[in-house]
């Protein structure tokens, strides 16, 4: 569902924005940077990240493409987070002025992005209530309940174990015991 609406929100958007490709490790913009653009990820995997003032990294986002980025710096002067690229990745920079002018002009596409953000807070707050979870088996089956009680194939697992808040290793013992 939220590829689609993703898709529906490319088909709105003006064919001028950038397409950008970047390397893994680079940054798409830091804490404290003035919001000019905004981001969609095409392909590839990004981290939003801030850093606490005793050093210690909190991941607030692993968005794995499509996805848009940062979706709340639409309505921020500068983002509350930096964002790393993990992998190479391709994506579509729009200017944030001409995003925000659609919205003002087009009510396709502000019901589209009302849409969309109200996509995100339920998948942050079902995020949420999995973290709250102490048992890693409470998380997995809290997870299964969210996605039709289908796995992600072997080779993905491990963004699952990242989604939930566990280790691969926690995650596959556990799996290990459902025989799966």
């Amino acid at each position: 569902m939220i590829i689609i609406m993703l898709e529906e929100i490319l088909s709105v958007l003006p064919n001028d924005s950038s397409l950008v490709r970047c390397e893994s490790d680079t940054n798409l913009f830091c804490r404290g940077d003035a919001v000019n653009f905004l981001f969609l990820l095409l392909a590839g995997e990004v981290v939003l990240t801030r850093h606490l003032e005793d050093g210690t990294e909190l991941i607030l986002c692993r968005a794995v493409g499509p996805c848009m980025l940062a979706e709340a710096s639409v309505y921020s002067v500068s983002y509350h987070c930096d964002a790393v690229a993990l992998s190479e990745c391709k994506l579509r920079k729009i200017a944030k002025h001409d995003f925000i002018s659609l919205l003002e002009s087009s009510p396709k596409m502000a019901h589209l992005w009302s849409a969309h953000l109200a996509q995100m807070l339920q998948a942050a707050r079902q995020h949420s209530e999995i973290l709250r979870l102490k048992k890693v088996c409470d998380r997995v089956d809290a997870w299964l309940a969210l996605n039709d009680g289908e796995l992600p194939p072997k080779g993905e697992r491990k963004e699952m174990a990242a989604q939930i808040g566990v280790s691969s290793e926690a995650l596959y013992r556990e799996l290990a015991t459902r025989d799966v």
